[in-house]
Formats: structure tokens, C-alpha cells, sequence
């Protein structure tokens, strides 16, 4: 028998239990990444508006269509014109977009996330 300073390495179990771990970590990553990627999406669309000018002459469902537009091109599925809010103050346009998504994980285990992403852009 040899002595316990001499036995070196991992067990079969042990093998198969980092295998499972590593396993379930890969694959809520590939599960959670697009819906980041979207999430940083949406986040440079709201931020270019920041460069359009006149938005605050604009009807709110001009812009609410603008918006909508842009993230079809960049095809984000998950927000809808139920999730933006403009507000008009005097000299500045409000729009937040504020949505949740939610994926299935495994069998009945669900992620929600929750994004809000907004900009305060000069009426003029």
C-alpha cells in the first residue's frame, strides 16, 4: 500500500463532478451572452440619439418608431414600444427604455434579467 504523500491526482468522481460544474457554468454563459450583446445594443442606439436633432419637435410616436427601426436593424427582438418612455421637459427629451427578458435554462429553471438604459437629449 502505498502511502497518502505519494497519491497524486483526481478521482473518477471527482472528474465527473468538475466536468458537470464546468458544464453548467458553459452553458448559462451561452444562454446569457446574446441577451448582453442585445442589452449593449440597445444601449448604442438610445446613446446615438443623443447626435439627432430636432427630437424634441418630433411627435413621441416618431420617435418611439425611430427607435423601434433602429433596433430591427440590429436585430433585437426583445424590446418592444410597451418598454420606451419619452418625457418633453423644456429644454430636454427624456427616453427611457426599461425592458426584461426572460430565457429558460433548464427544464423549469429561468433567467430573468432586467436592463434599463436612458439618455437626456437637447430638444433643440
Amino acid at each position: 500500500m502505498q502511502s497518502k504523500n505519494k497519491q497524486k491526482g483526481l478521482t473518477g468522481v471527482s472528474i465527473i463532478v468538475l466536468l458537470v460544474f464546468f458544464a453548467f457554468f458553459a452553458v448559462a454563459l451561452l444562454k446569457i451572452m446574446p441577451i448582453y450583446f442585445d442589452s449593449f445594443k440597445v444601449g448604442d442606439v438610445v446613446s446615438a440619439l443623443k447626435d439627432e436633432r430636432g427630437l424634441g419637435e418630433k411627435p413621441n410616436s416618431q420617435i418611439v418608431k425611430m427607435i423601434l427601426k433602429r433596433l430591427d436593424v440590429n436585430m433585437v427582438s426583445d424590446v418592444t414600444k410597451e418598454h420606451i418612455f419619452i418625457e418633453k421637459i423644456k429644454n430636454e427629451v427624456l427616453i427611457d427604455v426599461e425592458y426584461e427578458v426572460r430565457k429558460p435554462m433548464f427544464g423549469n429553471l429561468d433567467v430573468i434579467l432586467s436592463f434599463k438604459k436612458s439618455v437626456e437629449v437637447p430638444a433643440i
